[in-house]
Formats: structure tokens, C-alpha cells, sequence
């Protein structure tokens, strides 16, 4: 079982940053195509700003979704100063985690009825004709990666509020033969 978690956890990693850095490169390129084909060649290309919005939402709600793996989320943490015991604060962070997991799952209920009405209405861009669903699509992506992630801090944090090791999601050591 923890072969498989480990697994699906350096899968989804992976998965993530080719997104990422294959959306970054996309829109630095989309962006240098348009201003050399506006100012230099004086012929504009219609479309390249959906393109690039389109690319921008895979990379900013991947990313999201990233900084819940990571962990390096945004928070205003004064528990540190306000908790010294370690397992008290630990049962804290995990009621946080909670918190953010019972959130997250609206946010994937929402983004999945979004997607659904979406490929409902099959709205489109106004110049390339781009489904819209496949920009909206990262948002429900992103927050199902949000969900599975705050739910392994969760598990983490309980882990340690009852006096467990946190869990290692680094690398594994090499089987020694």
C-alpha cells in the first residue's frame, strides 16, 4: 500500500510540474510571438491572448494545487507562538486541515457541476472557437489535487498529534541488496 501511495504521490508530482513548466514556456512563447508579429511585422495574430489565457489557467490552479502539496500554501500561522506543546499543536493543525479538506470539498463540488454545465452549454472563445470547458477543467483538477492533498496533511497531522513520526514524502532510500 504505501509502494502505491508513493507511487501515485511522485506520479502527481511529475504530472504537475510538466504542466507547469510546459504552460510557463507556452505562454512566454505565445506572448514573444505576438508582440514580434504586432511590432516588428506589423500583422497582428487573432487569438494568442486565448491561447495564452487558456494556458494561464492550467498554470495558475496546477500551481495552486501544487502549494497544497508542498505544503508552502499561503497562511497567517500564529499557533507556533500561541501553542508550545507539540502534539496540542499538531491536533490543531489537523482540525485546520479539517477545515480545509470540508472546503476544498465544496470547491470540488462546485467546480464539478461548473465543468458539467459547461460542456452543457459548450460556450466557446470568441476568436479559435476553444471549448471553454478546457480552461474550466483546471479548476475542478485543481481541486480535486487540493482535496487529495489537504486530506494527506490531515492524516499527517493526526498522525503526529498522537505521538507518530510525520509522514516521509521524500524520495525513498534505495533497497539494499
Amino acid at each position: 500500500m504505501k509502494r502505491l501511495f508513493m507511487f501515485v504521490w511522485h506520479t502527481l508530482d511529475w504530472l504537475q510540474q510538466i504542466v507547469m513548466v510546459t504552460t510557463s514556456v507556452a505562454i512566454v512563447l505565445l506572448i514573444l510571438t505576438q508582440v514580434a508579429l504586432r511590432y516588428f511585422l506589423r500583422m497582428p495574430l487573432m487569438g494568442v491572448e486565448e491561447l495564452a489565457c487558456l494556458c494561464g489557467f492550467w498554470l495558475y490552479f496546477i500551481g495552486a494545487a501544487n502549494g497544497a502539496r508542498e505544503r508552502s500554501h499561503i497562511k497567517a500561522d500564529l499557533l507556533n507562538i500561541m501553542i508550545r506543546n507539540e502534539r496540542a499543536l499538531n491536533g490543531a493543525k489537523a482540525l485546520i486541515s479539517f477545515i480545509l479538506i470540508v472546503l476544498t470539498g465544496l470547491f470540488v463540488e462546485w467546480t464539478v457541476s461548473y465543468v458539467l454545465w459547461s460542456m452543457k452549454s459548450w460556450e466557446r472563445s470568441p476568436a479559435l472557437s476553444i471549448p471553454m470547458v478546457c480552461a474550466q477543467a483546471s479548476m475542478m483538477v485543481s481541486a480535486i489535487l487540493m482535496f487529495f492533498y489537504f486530506f494527506v496533511e490531515f492524516l499527517d497531522y493526526v498522525r503526529q498529534a498522537l505521538g507518530y513520526e510525520p509522514f516521509r514524502f521524500a524520495n525513498p532510500p534505495a533497497d539494499k541488496a
